[in-house]
């Protein structure tokens, strides 16, 4: 008996010693540092894992991304019926791969083009699962050469845009984002669909600036794990992910997300290194309660007990 209990306690203790404060760490605060992470309107606080988080996730496998997914027909992404659902979309993984989708990024197609609105793993051979969508092209409700199918990938949504499908679930609020942010950008269409950003030369042009500074800047890091993004006095967001692959993996959607916020509406950062590391201790401070503080402003994707995934805004 008292055998069975101690394998008990350590079972529970091996399965929460994840995302804690005593694994996770800024970097220390300093100017070089800073100075580092800093581009223009925003800087990225890099998350790093010890050997213990590293260790503890090192069987977790690996993850298709749903762009290489799409690109290498690995997934069918539809609508529901012939007629559509806004907010639903079916998606089946017809590879023998495990994918990974994340709440934010963007397909084209179908009747109009969608924003995921959850992390979804999709294991080999699904079969089709119903996933929770939001519409990011309003003008648009009938299918492009009469294909209702999703073959183009966008990207990340902009941090505006995926929080409002993430936290708020709110299709108006995604709609009313998708607007203004296109508007700034003066990448306006007759059908309003978020991907005519990809249009806007100047836009490109910025986001070309931002993600080249910012992939040089963590290149080659395997400590990273997450990071915390920033923009004047405001935390755009934070994402943390169980291993440095996976992290790697969506960093250029990721950084296309924070980037196009800070281009679009941010200021050079000025909130305090001690305000970013309260932001993260709130998350990784109380393991217990940790699911309980996400559920309020983010999303957290689990496989079994382990935590793949963590995104707050």
């Amino acid at each position: 008996m008292k055998y069975f209990i101690v394998l008990t306690v350590f079972a529970a203790f091996a399965a929460n010693a994840q995302y804690k404060s005593e694994n996770l760490k800024l970097d220390p605060q300093a100017a070089v540092t800073q100075n580092k992470y800093t581009y223009e309107n925003l800087r990225l606080y890099p998350i790093r894992a010890n050997k213990t988080f590293e260790a503890e996730h090192k069987n977790l496998g690996t993850y298709v991304s749903l762009k290489e997914a799409l690109e290498k027909r690995k997934i069918i992404v539809s609508e529901k019926s012939r007629q559509g659902t806004v907010n639903s979309l079916l998606i089946e993984n017809v590879s023998n791969d495990t994918i990974m989708i994340l709440s934010g990024e963007v397909v084209q197609g179908g009747k109009q083009d969608r924003v995921v609105g959850e992390d979804v793993i999709l294991y080999p051979k699904s079969g089709r699962k119903d996933v929770s969508v939001f519409c990011v092209e309003h003008g648009r409700w009938s299918p492009k050469n009469g294909d209702t199918s999703f073959k183009d990938y966008f990207s990340i949504s902009t941090n505006e845009v995926r929080k409002a499908a993430t936290v708020t679930k709110n299709q108006g609020e995604v709609w009313e984002k998708v607007a203004e942010t296109t508007s700034k950008n003066r990448a306006q269409t007759s059908t309003g669909t978020l991907t005519a950003l990809k249009e806007s030369q100047t836009l490109s042009n910025e986001l070309k600036r931002y993600t080249e500074h910012f992939q040089e800047a963590l290149a080659d890091d395997k400590t990273v794990i997450g990071l915390v993004a920033v923009s004047g006095d405001r935390i755009l967001g934070c994402d943390m992910f169980a291993s440095h692959a996976i992290f790697s993996t969506y960093l250029p959607g990721l950084l296309n997300s924070y980037s196009t916020e800070a281009i679009t509406s941010g200021k050079p950062a000025s909130i305090s290194y001690e305000k970013v590391e309260e932001y993260l201790n709130d998350i990784i401070a109380d393991e217990a309660r940790q699911e309980e503080v996400v559920e309020k402003k983010g999303v957290m994707l689990k496989q079994g007990t382990k935590k793949i995934h963590i995104s707050t805004f």
